[in-house]
């Protein structure tokens, strides 16, 4: 390879790997495939957040790691899907409810209102006034 590109440690450690026999086969093209392969699909570059570091004592040298991130595991995405299910379900349900509750009083008032326009007294002698104090 003439030319410098940035290849990041990932993809590094991951081209060390592969068995030197094999490597020497490899064109430059397929090479560059490879690399941009891993390199799109790193894990590290799934993640929102992604800090890496490390401390050196005088005894010894430790590193930490803090991801932030959306979580792809398949169970976990399984898990999220069927609580998507489950939350339009139950907003359904209560959509409806609550158009219930406002649809059927307008509707009984609409009837009322109509039944009135139309002069029928199911009760002689009794209105709805009667019944209604303010």
């Amino acid at each position: 390879m003439t030319e410098t590109r940035e290849i990041d440690a990932y993809t590094k450690h991951v081209m060390a790997n592969i068995d030197s026999d094999i490597f020497s086969t490899l064109n430059l093209t397929q090479i560059r495939a490879i690399e941009t392969a891993i390199g799109r699909n790193a894990p590290f570059r799934q993640h929102a957040i992604d800090l890496r570091g490390s401390i050196r004592l005088f005894f010894a040298r430790f590193y930490f790691v803090i991801l932030f991130g959306r979580d792809h595991r398949h169970t976990v995405q399984t898990t999220e899907n069927n609580r998507r299910k489950e939350a339009k379900s139950i907003s359904f349900v209560i959509l409806l409810f609550v158009l219930g509750c406002l649809l059927i009083p307008a509707i009984l008032f609409s009837i009322y209102v109509l039944k009135s326009f139309l002069g029928i007294d199911l009760f002689p002698e009794q209105h709805l006034s009667d019944f209604i104090h303010f």
